[in-house]
């Protein structure tokens, strides 16, 4: 491994050489790479949000370019976060990671394609991770050079400390076995925890000046997924009363779309009620609020260390959520609101102020920092680089969109195919369909489904959707819905759906 990273150091600095003999930067290209979790589209003051307050991240879009249908390719497990973090590691399709709910704590599984942080190791840079992993650890060791306050888990449970005291471990790659991490628990909130750390990384570059080597930073907020706590102050800026009530707001789903009684959904009781929802929004404001609060404080550190001008900066969420529309809470469902994620580039070269919608999925920020980077893409990455359409370029025709259409899936409950005017929402148990005009009813409010003259949309829609399934390798046959589907390991022996579940949840 030793060898191939020197080759590969040696290989970087003759294209950086190439690109200073053209008249370009000759260096390399640092990449600072911002997750949040569970962070809906319509949660950032630059998108249009008047009500909440994020001056850290509207910088980056006044600076940077905003792509507005950045799309999470579904998940095969209740903990959506999961799969989604495997797609962006991997810059694969949901089916192709290597990774589903029997194998996903193991070490071996995805071993024959490069990472996104492996990706850079290689290439000699130093990289560093701070915060929400939730991958195997044997991949984390793959990826990155240098780990503190990493949070190795999915949440940080209330049993286990919350928020303000979440554990972490501390990561030492010159060292063996068990001795590589330090556990302990956190002394103060966790987006404070995961920005101390990358700030001390910062500072640690600015003190090496010159000498260090090109990095490649990976800061995973554990925010604004719940539980929902953060300093005082920022709570009593939005009171439930403060909140709008969203225009999708409904007491309950008109219908058990599967794991209608997940954890997720009980984090109120049914039927919704405006008081609550607006309180739980008012939380979830709060709590990405004091989030960009400590993403401010990462970029100061990022200037201060000199290397801001010839950093790229790429920020999203691994997915949105409900947080009250629709009758829902969680993100386990096809709707905008949690299919879809912000999504901000900005360095050099990257226009400033510009929007464009994208039509893309999230793992394509793997790929898009290799390219930008001057880097190779590994032949195992299936996402493609969006630099063309930062760079301003029609990659389809006269289009500014990476794909046609969008494919999404939830377990074996949901399909969805979205295009850029209708969606498309299938739920195999049901036998049901939902057809939303997205450009008339972006809120997703009147199912077209049963109308007479969409009958023909909706057929060319769903043969667009099983060509989707082919690509992405989706094992799901609508005609045997549980037995196609346990090759994912995600389906029990007695899956049927809420009958059984909402039994559970009233005794």
């Amino acid at each position: 491994m030793k060898m191939v990273q020197l080759v590969m150091v040696f290989i970087l600095f003759v294209s950086h050489l190439a690109n200073a003999i053209d008249g370009k930067s000759d260096k390399p290209l640092n990449v600072l790479f911002i997750l949040t979790d569970d962070q809906a589209i319509d949660t950032i003051g630059a998108h249009g949000n008047n009500r909440i307050s994020t001056p850290n991240i509207n910088s980056l879009a006044k600076k940077g370019m905003s792509f507005t249908h950045v799309f999470n390719q579904g998940s095969w497990s209740p903990a959506v976060c999961a799969p989604s973090r495997r797609m962006i590691n991997s810059g694969r399709h949901i089916f192709h990671t290597g990774m589903g709910p029997n194998n996903h704590k193991q070490g071996n599984d995805a071993k024959d394609f490069k990472m996104f942080g492996e990706t850079f190791k290689e290439a000699g840079y130093t990289t560093f991770m701070s915060g929400k992993w939730h991958l195997p650890m044997p991949i984390f060791e793959r990826s990155f050079t240098e780990g503190k306050a990493v949070f190795k888990g999915g949440m940080a449970h209330l049993k286990n400390g919350g928020q303000w005291q979440a554990d972490y471990v501390d990561y030492n790659d010159k060292a063996k076995g068990d001795e590589k991490y330090h556990a302990y628990k956190g002394d103060k909130h966790s987006s404070e925890m995961i920005a101390e750390a990358a700030m001390d990384f910062l500072y640690q570059q600015q003190a090496a000046n010159k000498k260090a080597n090109p990095f490649m930073m990976y800061v995973a907020f554990l925010a604004p997924h719940d539980p929902r706590q953060s300093p005082d102050s920022y709570v009593a800026r939005y009171p439930g009363n403060s909140i709008n009530l969203p225009i999708s707001f409904l007491p309950e789903h008109p219908f058990d779309q599967g794991d209608h009684y997940i954890r997720d959904e009980n984090l109120a009781d049914f039927p919704r009620t405006p008081a609550v929802v607006k309180e739980f929004i008012g939380e979830y404001y709060a709590m990405i609020e004091h989030m960009d609060s400590q993403i401010g404080r990462v970029l100061e550190a990022l200037e201060a260390s000199g290397q801001a001008d010839n950093t790229l900066i790429v920020f999203t969420s691994d997915h949105g959520l409900a947080v009250g529309k629709h009758g829902l809470l969680g993100k386990q469902n096809q709707y905008d609101h949690s299919v879809r994620a912000p999504f901000i580039v900005k360095g050099p070269n990257v226009p400033q102020g510009k929007t464009a919608k994208g039509m893309f999925y999230i793992s394509s920020a793997f790929p898009t920092a290799v390219d930008m980077a001057g880097l190779k893409i590994p032949e195992s990455v299936q996402m493609p680089s969006v630099a063309a359409l930062i760079r301003g370029e029609k990659v389809r025709g006269d289009k500014d969109t990476m794909f046609d259409s969008i494919y999404s899936s939830y377990r074996h409950f949901q399909r969805m195919l979205r295009t850029d005017d209708y969606k498309l929402i299938y739920y195999p148990h049901l036998k049901k369909t939902q057809l939303f005009n997205m450009q008339t009813d972006p809120n997703e409010l009147v199912n077209l489904a049963d109308n007479p003259e969409h009958t023909k949309r909706i057929s060319a829609m769903m043969v667009k959707l099983e060509s989707w399934k082919q690509i992405v390798a989706d094992p799901l046959d609508n005609n045997d819905i549980e037995n196609s589907f346990k090759v994912m390991g995600g389906v029990k022996d007695k899956d049927h759906r809420s009958r059984d579940r909402k039994n559970k949840a009233n005794h």
